[in-house]
Parts: structure tokens; sequence; C-alpha cells
């Protein structure tokens, strides 16, 4: 038997409420005016465009659309859930009955903007593998925090100019597939040497 919109909705929140502490999640459900008083009506619209304004979605479109009554909206953000272990996302989905459309917005934590911007998809591994990199590598010295942080301060307008435009977006994505290798290389020398140094570790208790 096929879910409604508010059981889709209950589920949702469910399977939001299983989401890495690290991530941010929020579901909001938009009845028909006729079956809301006009303050429930109010505050359905004010905390989807509350989270908007507060995430930088007011113009922006979903990442991903489905009728209010489609299933296949949970099976989509049970894979959000599950790279979100790898990489924290924020995730803010609506149920829009009046419009007839369920849209679900999925933004990496701390994008990275030029590389979502040229590869369309926050989730995409490319993305996984340069936060990592960020979060793992960048971040933990003084200098690599400042380069992170004058990324942010320039990067916006660039990555808006980009997704406009598929030409650069091929060519971004061209630029960035030897970086991504380098960082997955990098990625894998530092795992090794840290198994090293477990190895090494350990052999000096016997």
């Amino acid at each position: 038997m096929a879910m409604t919109p508010k059981e889709i909705h209950q589920a949702l929140a469910g399977i939001c409420s299983t989401f890495p502490k690290s991530s941010k999640t929020f579901v909001g459900f938009i009845d028909h005016a006729s079956k809301t008083g006009a303050m429930e009506g109010t505050m359905q619209h004010a905390g989807v465009i509350s989270m908007k304004n507060a995430w930088q979605l007011e113009n922006k479109a979903p990442t991903v659309s489905f009728a209010p009554t489609d299933e296949k909206v949970l099976d989509y953000v049970r894979n959000v859930c599950a790279k979100a272990a790898q990489s924290a996302v924020k995730m803010l989905v609506v149920i829009d009955l009046p419009a007839n459309l369920t849209s679900v917005y999925v933004l990496a934590k701390g994008a990275c903007f030029v590389a979502t911007a040229a590869y369309g998809s926050p989730l995409a591994e490319e993305i996984v593998t340069l936060s990592r990199f960020r979060d793992e590598i960048l971040m933990t010295s003084r200098l690599g925090a400042g380069l992170v942080r004058l990324y942010y301060a320039i990067s916006p307008p660039l990555a808006s100019f980009i997704a406009e435009w598929k030409g650069l977006r091929v060519v971004t994505r061209s630029t960035l597939v030897p970086i991504v290798w380098a960082v997955k290389l990098a990625a894998r020398r530092s795992r090794r040497s840290a198994a090293g140094e477990e190895w090494r570790g350990g052999s000096g208790c016997y």
C-alpha cells in the first residue's frame, strides 16, 4: 500500500535522526491551506523559509526533486545518510503539497564550492575526497587553515560562475583530476605511515 505524504514525512524524520551528529538535517512539511489553520500554515512556511535563509538556499534549485507520494525519496535520503558518515552534510527536505513537490537540498558541510559546482553534486566521490583532505590534513596546520579560509573568501562567486556554464564545468573537472589523484595518493601514504607507526609501537611491547 502506497504511503501518504505525511507518512513519508514521518519516515524521513526517522531516517534523519540516524544521521551522524556532525551533519545537520531539517524536514519541512507544507500542507494545503484548506487543511491548516492560518497560524499553522504560516508556521509551516516560516520554518522552511528560515532554514533556506540560514543555509543560503533562497534562489537555489534543489539537488533532486520527487512527487510528494514518491517513496524513492526515502532511498535517496538513506543513501545521503550512508555517505554522511564519510563527509558531513547539511540536508533540507521540503514536502510542499500545494506545489505538488518534494525538494531535497544537499550541501557538503563546509563545501568545496568550486569542485561542487564542477561535479554538480556534493556527494560526488571527488568532493568527499577533497573534503576529507581539507579536514584531516589542511585544517591540522596553521598554514593549511589559512589557505582554507582564503579559499572560502574567494571561491563562492567563482563557483557560481562555473555552475552556469557547461564548458567551464568540464574544464574545471579536467583541472581537478590530477589534484584529486594527488590527494588520494597523499591519503594512502598517510594511512600507510600511520599503520607503520602503530606496528612499530606494538612491536616494542614484546
